[in-house]
């Protein structure tokens, strides 16, 4: 029995004894959109949380581990003032974004549909200013991908295949004129295909880096915009995927046998994914994988933006540009009955861009803006009214559904019209230039009538113009017509500060100029 149990050791030291181990740790970003100060321009105050912060925590991470591969998951170069600035008015200058990830040493980046927003000129700048590569499977240009479907990085003899997806809705939240000659294909079919070229390489491990959200569990058909568990459910080889774009956190979780892991946005968080592996037999297996999530601890890297000063040395003077004078309250009020001044103030901008539609939509806002009266407005307070840089789409939509877009909206409201508490105001559509009610006493479905449009009765039958933003349209795209979409020409946030420039810009005006509708 000593003999056995002897044996028994001998042959598990000598099989430890000429296997190789080593470790890999995968860290992960989405959604920076453009935080790459710890500065709210808009408000004029610090933050807890962006690059600065990330950059701590990345540093601790890397002297702790030896073999760390750096990734992003989109979303990156639009969302903050200072990407608003550079694009519009310094794009002569280097990318300030490109440049602090640069500076951190960033691998690999996916390509989000936010990256689109300043035109596709403008991204394929930004990659070439890059020092790490952009990739993504599904998107595709004459028939051939963007730029490449996915990336092989070696560590400690080990091959890390990387690659990525962007959600399809690209095409939707952006005008065709941002995204000139490119196709978002289906995420699936494109994953399958990244897949097998990767093994084809030899990737030991492959890892998806996806610009979209979970979506349903098990579905008969691909979700549109969010499919990550249906990639997920048919496609086989992968063995961890880091997500973003919902905006939300998940430090992790297993699917289908696939680590998954979602950093929070705007830099509030790291992502980090710990891979323990084992070469047997000339292979490499993974023995272990985990993640977590790091969120900032107070301590931050000062200077990694203070290459950028040639963006946020202007960038005040710029937010602080008069725009006109109001004598009353812009106020927006996150409710469906009186959702408040700033909302008419949007409206109008809304018709200075398409005056003869029949129906104009907008949605609640995130908070109120300017409650004080007779203040100069700036060009900073239309940021605050228009915190994304979505355009307008004027589309056309039947009657019948155009009564479920509007029941969709009442889905998220109480009985008095007020937001329910897990609802999203952004989510929530209010109809304009239309005599409608919703009875919240009613079942779903059939809450809403609509007696009047645009002057006229309510044909349930007919086909009505209707003026949304692009994000609101690509969440209720099934609703509209196909044909015979138009885009605005700039973005709703410059129709905004232009509207404002033209109509009550007047420094001398008797009534100080603002909301006199």
């Amino acid at each position: 029995m000593k003999r056995f149990v002897g044996v028994f050791l001998l042959t598990v030291f000598s099989l430890f004894s000429f296997s190789q181990t080593t470790s890999l740790t995968i860290v992960a970003t989405t959604d920076i959109h453009g935080y790459i100060n710890s500065y709210d321009f808009v408000n004029e105050e610090n933050l807890d949380y962006g690059m600065p912060y990330i950059a701590y925590l990345l540093k601790n991470v890397r002297k702790e581990n030896k073999n760390v591969i750096l990734v992003d998951c989109g979303d990156t170069i639009s969302g903050t003032p200072v990407t608003y600035y550079h694009a519009y008015y310094k794009s002569d200058k280097p990318n300030p974004v490109i440049k602090v990830m640069n500076e951190l040493g960033y691998d690999i980046e996916v390509f989000g549909n936010h990256d689109f927003d300043f035109g596709k000129k403008y991204l394929v700048n930004a990659v070439e200013q890059s020092k790490f590569t952009w990739i993504s499977s599904n998107v595709y240009e004459n028939q051939f991908p963007f730029t490449y479907s996915y990336k092989i990085v070696e560590k400690d003899g080990v091959k890390v295949g990387f690659f990525g997806l962007t959600t399809p809705a690209t095409a939707y939240f952006e005008p065709p004129k941002n995204y000139e000659n490119l196709v978002f294909k289906q995420m699936t079919e494109s994953a399958k295909l990244a897949v097998e070229g990767l093994k084809k390489d030899g990737a030991d491990i492959i890892v998806a880096l996806v610009h979209s959200g979970k979506g349903p569990m098990y579905v008969e058909k691909e979700p549109f915009e969010n499919a990550l568990y249906h990639v997920l459910e048919n496609v086989k080889g992968i063995d961890i995927a880091i997500y973003g774009h919902t905006h939300k956190e998940n430090p992790i979780e297993i699917y289908n046998n696939v680590l998954i892991c979602q950093p929070k946005n705007y830099c509030q968080s790291l992502g980090v994914v710990m891979i323990d592996l084992q070469k047997r037999d000339g292979k490499w297996e993974i023995l272990s994988k985990a993640s977590t999530v790091l969120h900032p601890n107070g301590k931050k890297i000062k200077g990694i933006d203070k290459e950028t000063k040639y963006i946020t040395s202007d960038l005040k003077d710029f937010l602080d540009e008069k725009i006109g004078k109001y004598k009353d309250e812009i106020e927006f009020k996150q409710n469906y009955n009186n959702p408040g001044s700033a909302f008419e103030l949007l409206y109008s901008v809304e018709k200075s861009a398409f005056k003869d539609a029949d129906v104009y939509f907008l949605a609640l806002p995130f908070e109120n803006v300017v409650k004080e009266k007779g203040k100069t407005l700036r060009i900073r307070h239309v940021f605050k009214l228009l915190p994304y840089d979505n355009y307008l789409v004027k589309c056309r939509i039947k009657g019948e559904n155009l009564l479920k877009l509007i029941e969709k909206g009442a889905d998220l409201l109480d009985r008095d019209g007020n937001l329910k508490p897990d609802a999203k105001p952004f989510d929530c559509d209010i109809a304009r230039n239309i005599d409608y009610s919703v009875d919240f006493g009613k079942p779903e479905g059939k809450r809403v009538e609509i007696k009047t449009v645009n002057g006229k009765p309510f044909d349930k039958n007919a086909v009505y113009s209707v003026v949304i933003t692009t994000y609101r349209y690509a969440k209720n795209y099934l609703l509209f017509e196909k044909e015979g979409k138009v885009y605005s020409e700039k973005s709703f946030r410059t129709t905004a500060i232009d509207f404002l420039k033209a109509n009550y810009g007047k420094e001398n005006s008797d009534d100080g100029g603002f909301l006199n509708w």
